[in-house]
């Protein structure tokens, strides 16, 4: 098995040979990823920038092959609301003695909502209305005072 050992150079260093040394180590750092070693093999570059080269191209091999699944916030809601409602259920069932009698608990219910909610509509339709009808009176008394002038 070849492992990655990076050696000296011989002259002063550059830029391109650093650039080189440090896309070798991501390289082998992929590689040795996809081989699933586990240490860094005999890499003995004292080089900072190379090890962490090398380190990021495990890191982006391991990545590239469990790529992460994010769900969806609204369908993870939305699944959470029908299993609260889903408990519910077979709470009243097992309360109430039988999914039928705890049925008729949740019609009740849904039947005192609805005419209390339909109860308040009607009145506060009712008040709106009055007050269209006096601001229409209103507009009428200062309409006809101001044309008699």
């Amino acid at each position: 098995m070849k492992f990655f050992q990076a050696t000296a150079p011989a002259g002063p260093v550059n830029a391109d040979t650093a650039e080189a040394r440090q896309t070798a180590a991501y390289q082998q750092g992929r590689a040795d990823a996809r081989k699933d070693v586990n240490e860094r093999g005999l890499l003995q570059d004292r080089d900072t920038a190379v090890r962490r080269a090398y380190d990021r191209g495990r890191r982006d091999e391991r990545a590239a092959r469990h790529p992460r699944r994010r769900g969806s916030a609204v369908l993870t809601t939305f699944l959470v609301l029908v299993a609260a409602a889903g408990a519910f259920v077979v709470y009243l069932g097992v309360s109430q003695g039988s999914f039928s009698r705890g049925g008729q608990v949740v019609d009740q219910n849904l039947a005192g909502a609805t005419s209390t909610a339909s109860g308040a509509v009607h009145r506060t339709v009712d008040k709106a209305g009055d007050a269209l009808e006096n601001a229409g009176q209103s507009l009428k008394q200062t309409a006809g005072s101001n044309s008699a002038s």
